[in-house]
């Protein structure tokens, strides 16, 4: 992935958004993320501003800055304030005649093609009681791109709360951040269609295999407590149990023996 390509994700405005969250929560933010990933340093504001990190490449650096000005009230409300300067057009012999339509069309397909859903595990320890929450969470993501970068995102997006999954976890600053456990692509986009995609079963079934490693749910156990599980990731009489199980085995070996029935 080309600095280029960093530096166009770090625009958008989801990604802003998040990392403005991030900076104000004093946590690591998304962009962090991306250049420990990549080993890059668009998180280094002052580096840039002193010129440390020329673009390269680049006829027209001024084309790849961005102005972002964060705004934090006395009541804790924060707004951004971004603008991108406008590059200049260059002198051009003719005007051209716009192409067909269909490159355009074929294009969006070419684009659609590229994005699919990622499922991923992760695990957090709750370092005032030891003990271990493991969850799950999916996005969107660019096939294009690299992937463990976005299932690390992923993780990261869940562990602030923006996610789609049926379960709530535990909130307390107590917790240190989420760790990645393992990911997969999903064969389709749209989460409704869940049931039927393989990559949805595996990482249900591996969910439910750490949880039973670190101890098993509360809900089974009782007290005193062996994780930050309140319940079990697939309930013991779901029909589609050792499916789920089976799956996350195949893909990743067994961590743990059913324990459903």
């Amino acid at each position: 992935m080309t600095g280029g390509a960093v530096v166009a994700a770090a625009g958008s405005v989801l990604l802003l958004c998040f990392t403005v969250k991030a900076v104000v929560d004093g946590e690591q933010t998304p962009i962090d993320i991306a250049d420990k990933f990549y080993g890059t340093h668009f998180g280094d504001v002052s580096g840039w501003v002193q010129g440390r990190y020329p673009p390269k490449g680049s006829a027209h650096p001024a084309t790849l800055e961005m102005e972002v000005i964060i705004h934090q009230a006395p009541d804790g409300t924060v707004s951004v304030e971004t603008s991108v300067p406008t590059p200049q057009p260059e002198p051009v012999s003719s005007p051209r005649t716009l192409p067909s339509g269909r490159p355009d069309a074929e294009s969006a397909r070419e684009s659609k093609k590229k994005r699919g859903r990622l499922y991923a595990t992760y695990r957090k320890l709750n370092e005032a009681t030891n003990l271990y929450y493991s969850g799950r969470t999916s996005m969107v993501v660019d096939l294009g791109l690299p992937l463990r970068l976005q299932a690390e995102l992923a993780v990261r997006f869940r562990d602030m709360n923006h996610h789609v999954d049926e379960n709530k976890e535990p909130r307390s600053a107590s917790f240190d951040d989420a760790r990645l456990d393992v990911f997969d692509i999903g064969a389709a986009i749209d989460y409704e269609q869940r049931y039927d995609d393989p990559a949805y079963w595996r990482t249900r079934g591996r969910e439910q295999q750490l949880i039973d490693l670190s101890g098993g749910a509360q809900s089974d156990t009782g007290k005193p407590h062996r994780t930050e599980n309140a319940v079990r990731a697939v309930a013991k009489d779901n029909p589609r149990g050792r499916r789920f199980h089976d799956a996350a085995t195949i893909r990743w070996g067994e961590l743990h023996r059913y324990t459903g029935y």
